[in-house]
């Protein structure tokens, strides 16, 4: 029954996000109740079905069965997924995306920096991160609590990037055409080629920074 409770908290916290976000859904709550409206009720919805995996899984310590054997932590491949998911988080907060949700639009949609990389960094640093904690727990339970993470990372980008695609908006039609939602994608079909000094230092610094403090506190816990 609990792990019933933490699975169905998880499926609701990925639709939520998907259905609410959805072209038509959006338009007919911003016509009714407004942006803020809309945002309040995308905050309570978030709040309660993350609020309610979380519960069952760090309150009610529901695991259920092992699915496969864990990860050991001194698995090198936890680490680069980790590393990967600060930096796609840091640095798309000093780009964003303009096809990315709720993370801010730049004045111009330009395929620069981590843009050239993946047109939803910040998507990615949710799939890092879902993906280093499900091969490190192992149970039905992690698989639920940390794959929201995978799977809203990998439809939230496909979602945002076929609404974006359909708006008309030449510019982002554009800028679409010079990235693409997997990494590395656009850089290896030759539509775009990575620009190191687009990177601004002091980001990637401040990812690195946070990611030594994580693996601090995981290391102390």
């Amino acid at each position: 029954m609990a792990l019933g409770l933490l699975i169905l908290f998880a499926l609701l916290f990925v639709a939520s996000h998907v259905v609410l976000s959805g072209t038509r859904m959006k338009k007919a709550i911003v016509g009714r109740l407004g942006t803020k409206g809309f945002s309040g009720i995308y905050a309570l919805a978030s709040f309660l079905t993350l609020g309610g995996t979380v519960y069952m899984y760090a309150g009610r310590g529901v695991r259920g069965p092992a699915l496969w054997v864990p990860i050991d932590w001194s698995n090198p491949l936890l680490y680069i997924l980790m590393l990967l998911s600060f930096l796609f988080l840091v640095l798309s907060t000093a780009t964003p995306s303009p096809v990315g949700a709720d993370m801010g639009v730049p004045s111009k949609p330009v395929a620069r920096g981590i843009l050239r990389v993946t047109a939803h960094p910040q998507n990615w640093a949710m799939i890092c991160f879902g993906l280093a904690h499900v091969l490190v727990t192992g149970t039905a339970g992690g698989l639920a609590m940390y794959g929201i993470f995978v799977l809203l990372g990998i439809i939230g980008s496909y979602h945002e990037t076929a609404k974006k695609a359909k708006d008309g908006d030449e510019a982002v039609q554009a800028f679409l055409r010079q990235t693409g939602v997997i990494p590395f994608s656009a850089i290896i079909r030759g539509r775009t080629k990575l620009v190191l000094s687009e990177f601004k230092l002091v980001s990637v610094l401040i990812a690195l920074a946070l990611f030594g403090v994580s693996i601090g506190i995981h290391f102390l816990l």
